[in-house]
């Protein structure tokens, strides 16, 4: 929750330099509240400086049971989103801006399997996608993926999460 969307978009602009981007998925899930009223102003501006949109409220929020509850009142929005969800709105956000691609996550888990955070490649310049990707990609498949077990854990994170 270090980095605000202006950097990710100045790196993106340069269509010269690839991004590996640690995000960091359990600050993320912690902010965002289960019930929408929850999330205080400071909250929200922090989300909206991460992700560089507000949309994550529509995207992450809803009231499932119509918008009054039983007894007629305005319905409480809460969180529909899950993890997984919130993954692929920030693989879509970096898609928005990365014009050569953004492959697939690699998923980090603490000691306890809860997610911490997902490493990203975005890929600046569509003319060099296909060697930037192969690249990447073995990175991304090495044992400790996501793709295989077991799922990576942070040594120093053991007696956390």
């Amino acid at each position: 929750m270090q980095i605000g969307w202006e950097t990710v978009e100045a790196i993106a602009r340069t269509r010269a330099i690839d991004c590996w981007y640690f995000f960091p998925l359990m600050g993320l899930y912690r902010q965002a509240a289960n019930s929408a009223p929850d999330i205080n102003e400071r909250k929200q501006e922090r989300l909206n400086w991460v992700l560089g949109t507000s949309e994550w409220r529509r995207a992450w929020y809803s009231t499932p049971h119509g918008p009054f509850d039983l007894f007629g009142d305005p319905a409480e929005a809460i969180r529909i989103a899950d993890v997984d969800a919130i993954e692929r709105f920030v693989k879509t956000r970096l898609e928005s801006v990365f014009k050569g691609g953004v492959l697939e996550p690699l998923r980090y888990r603490g000691a306890r399997g809860h997610p911490v955070g997902s490493l990203f490649f975005a890929i600046s310049n569509p003319h060099a996608a296909l060697l930037a990707s192969r690249i990447a990609s073995s990175v991304l498949r090495r044992p400790w993926s996501t793709h295989q077990p077991p799922n990576p854990t942070f040594p120093g994170l053991a007696g956390g999460l």
